[in-house]
Parts: structure tokens; C-alpha cells; sequence
């Protein structure tokens, strides 16, 4: 069963919403890595550190760019009117993965 019309609206929202967000993160971390406000400093314990840190803002960038890609699909399912249909098995998905994962598959699909 497809998301009921009344919800359709409220749930295009969040997903927009949660999407801008992630979308500014992106921006963020982008600059981050190229260095527009931290270039490189030349002392080399000073330079590991921030070498270290790209590390961790490249997988922060990562799950943000899987996160817009799951959104993205989720809000293009909402536009077929797909959404809430797990899109491998037909079988509604459980409203907690709706809410908390922009799933577009059920959780026994999830699972294999």
C-alpha cells in the first residue's frame, strides 16, 4: 500500500527538507577538503593531523552522498505514488523504516 495522499505532502517535506541539509553537509565538507578555509600548514606533525582528519571527513561525505541517493530515490518513488512498496518484493514496508531510513525496500529484502 502506497503512502496515503494526506501524508504524501508532509513526507515529500521531510524528505526535501532532510535532503537540503545533507546537500549543505556536502558543501561543507567539500570546502573542508579542498582547503578553502584551512590550507595546509607546513609544520609536518601540524599537516598529519589535518591529513588525518580528511580521513574522517571523506567518510562523513561518503554516508551523506549514500544517504542523497536514498533520499533521492525515496522522493522519486513518492512522485510514482511507489512509496511505502518495497520495490523488490511489492509488500508494504514497516512505517519505521519509512521514517527512520527512507527505505524503499521492507526489512526481510533489506536482509537478503
Amino acid at each position: 500500500m502506497s503512502a496515503p495522499q494526506q501524508d504524501v505532502s508532509q513526507i515529500k517535506q521531510l524528505l526535501t527538507a532532510r535532503r537540503n541539509a545533507l546537500e549543505d553537509r556536502h558543501g561543507r565538507v567539500a570546502r573542508d577538503l579542498q582547503r578553502s578555509n584551512d590550507p595546509l600548514v607546513g609544520d609536518w606533525s601540524d599537516r598529519a593531523i589535518q591529513l588525518q582528519n580528511d580521513e574522517t571527513l571523506q567518510v562523513i561525505d561518503t554516508a551523506t552522498q549514500d544517504e542523497l541517493a536514498a533520499i533521492d530515490e525515496a522522493l522519486q518513488r513518492l512522485d510514482q505514488g511507489l512509496y511505502g512498496i518495497c520495490k523488490t518484493c511489492g509488500a508494504d514496508i514497516e512505517s519505521v523504516r519509512l521514517r527512520t531510513l527512507h527505505a524503499v525496500t521492507c526489512a526481510r529484502c533489506a536482509t537478503d
